[in-house]
């Protein structure tokens, strides 16, 4: 009897004992399998990391730190692309007061302010090796521009005219929608025309330069941005560039008596490390 109940006990812890090894095994297995996923998902991305200091003129003067973050990956046919920007910094604004005697004055005043912050995604499936659809879902906030929100989503077709090692030529053509909603005025929103070019030539094997434009076509609103950039390579992975854009943006300016500096057009001058990842 003794012997059948040891018998019994022994069989009940290894029958324990297997079940909670084979707990912990379904537990790592999960845990295992929720890694690839993420690594997975991860794997094959690559792209730029961009962080420096601007000078800026137009709605407003400010001395500011920027950065920006763009990533890629290809799947087969398709290619993904994400991208972001944001430039935060010190603001030089006008302000009006009465002095004594009553009468207005101006004076300069100095601020913390956010400025411009932007998103983006953009699919791209390859009809041919140069030849591709694509669509565009992004969104900005710029007040300094009177830009509370803006958003667009865009379909087109995009070709690469010129590719070689040293550099490339590509241009998109597309329509859709773009939503705008100023801080100050009414809202700019409706169907557009959508226009882009792309240019990059590796001069040497330590300088790039890149001029980019890029143009929203609407009966309200119309937006052109042009920028030029020139990249001295400082190591394997990392970069000094120097970049100018100009942004115009039609029916968004302020009133010269809310904003003396208002103005249709933005420059921004950027001096940047730019990070390989």
């Amino acid at each position: 009897m003794r012997k059948f109940i040891l018998a019994t006990g022994l069989a009940l812890a290894m029958a324990g004992a297997a079940h909670a090894q084979s707990a912990t095994d379904t537990v790592s297995g999960a845990a295992g399998a929720v890694t690839d996923v993420v690594a997975s998902v991860w794997d094959g991305w690559s792209g730029t990391a961009t962080f420096g200091a601007t000078s800026t003129t137009g709605n407003a003067e400010a001395s500011s730190v920027n950065g920006a973050l763009r990533i890629g990956k290809t799947v087969g046919q398709w290619e993904h692309l994400v991208f972001g920007a944001v430039l935060f910094g010190e603001q030089t604004i006008v302000t009006e007061t009465l002095d004594e005697d009553g009468q207005p004055s101006f004076e300069i005043a100095t601020a913390d302010n956010s400025e411009r912050i932007s998103l983006g995604y953009q699919p791209k499936y390859y009809w041919r090796p140069n030849t591709y659809f694509f669509g565009i879902l992004d969104w900005e906030q710029d007040e300094p521009a009177n830009i509370d929100t803006s958003t667009r989503q865009l379909i087109g077709v995009g070709h690469r005219f010129w590719s070689t090692e040293q550099g490339y030529f590509s241009g998109e053509a597309g329509f859709g929608n773009k939503v705008l909603e100023p801080v100050v005025g009414d809202d700019l929103s409706g169907g557009i025309a959508y226009l882009g070019l792309n240019y990059l030539n590796r001069i040497s094997d330590n300088t790039t330069f890149n001029a980019d434009l890029r143009a929203d076509l609407g009966g309200d609103n119309t937006f052109v941005e042009i920028g030029l950039g020139l990249a001295f390579k400082i190591s394997e992975r990392l970069a000094l560039k120097v970049s100018y854009f100009t942004r115009g943006n039609t029916d968004l300016s302020l009133d010269t008596d809310v904003n003396p500096l208002a103005s249709d057009n933005d420059t921004v001058t950027t001096f940047n490390l730019v990070l390989d990842i």
